[in-house]
């Protein structure tokens, strides 16, 4: 399988520097997720703006380069009967407009990435106080430890958030997984999340997943070194998913009942999108969660910038990965241990 996806890299045990996250106020965060849209807006009006005056330009001075380009046509065509001169004066005079259009079409362009470079990297900021990268996501080299990823030929990553919260290293962003042997060519998209708790506290390698297609094309083959672990709850909206594991010991002191509900509350906002999870490495958590809305992508250049649904959405998602991040506080040595 190759995990082609070298711009995308991001290093577990990498010595950048990342923001230490906390709880944001909800107050707050409304007040500042209010600026950074008034400044969204403003800057939208004007790129807008640019486009439409670049675009007026472009306009006039293209009728004036082709209604010059067709008299030089009709003098040499008509006057000069030189034909290969006629072509080329229609040619010569098409190119003009041609650059025009590329020049006035460059606000659309900027927009797209004055949104990844400034408003993003400013709400990531108000969410918890994470880093954004526009092309980086989780590393190929952790996917490729995995068993709970659809075959593929090609890996793509986006918009990538990054942090810590209580010592725990947090990266998640978009991601998409392509296969040349698929007709519709995309076997998943969704949302790559990876922790890395401090302590080497998990045994073995554990799958937890509710997607049910999944547990039967892999039971038997993929996972057959694994055993079932069973974990009983309280609460049946709880009870749907599969656990299976190497150290299935282990994993049943694990994979408690407060994990497996955090999961579902997760699932849940995430349009009940069937969660998947392993636990490997001694200290990893890779959490994938398909999802095929494209949420960090800038609005239509023509319409105003006027709701907060998707970073309100963003927010409640984040919160729910740090929910599941307390989780393994149980789960950590005491201090001297």
């Amino acid at each position: 399988m190759d995990e082609n996806n070298s711009n995308t890299d991001v290093r577990v045990h990498s010595t950048e520097t990342v923001e230490e996250l906390g709880r944001v106020d909800e107050d707050r965060f409304r007040r500042q997720l209010d600026e950074l849209i008034n400044e969204a807006e403003d800057m939208r009006l004007a790129r807008m703006k640019q486009h439409r005056t670049r675009g007026f330009i472009a306009m006039n001075s293209g009728i004036l380069f082709m209604l010059f380009g067709v008299g030089l046509f009709g003098w040499f065509f008509l006057v000069m009967t030189d034909v290969p001169l006629a072509v080329l004066s229609i040619f010569l005079a098409a190119l003009p407009p041609i650059a025009l259009n590329i020049w006035a079409g460059r606000p659309l362009k900027l927009y797209a990435e004055e949104h990844k470079t400034i408003f993003m990297p400013k709400l990531a900021k108000a969410l918890n106080g994470l880093s954004f990268y526009p092309e980086r996501g989780v590393s190929s080299k952790i996917l490729g430890k995995l068993a709970i990823l659809p075959a593929h030929d090609r890996y793509e990553a986006e918009d990538c958030f990054m942090g810590t919260y209580k010592g725990v290293k947090v990266i998640f962003s978009e991601a998409r997984l392509f296969s040349k042997v698929k007709k519709e060519g995309t076997v998943f998209d969704g949302i790559f999340v990876l922790l890395e708790v401090p302590e080497e506290v998990i045994e073995g390698h554990t799958i937890i997943t509710s997607n049910s297609k999944m547990v039967k094309a892999w039971e038997k083959t993929r996972w057959k070194t694994m055993q079932r672990v069973y974990v009983s709850v309280s609460n049946p909206s709880w009870d749907r998913f599969d656990i299976f594991s190497t150290k299935p010991e282990a994993a049943e002191l694990m994979v408690g009942e407060r994990l497996l509900k955090e999961l579902s509350e997760a699932s849940d906002i995430f349009d009940s999108a069937p969660l998947s999870v392993a636990l490997f490495g001694k200290k990893y958590v890779f959490m994938m969660i398909p999802n095929d809305t494209d949420m960090f992508e800038p609005s239509n250049l023509f319409v105003p910038v006027t709701t907060n649904q998707h970073a309100l959405q963003c927010k409640k998602e984040i919160e729910q990965i740090l929910e599941i991040i307390d989780v393994f506080d149980l789960y950590q040595p005491p201090p001297g241990h």
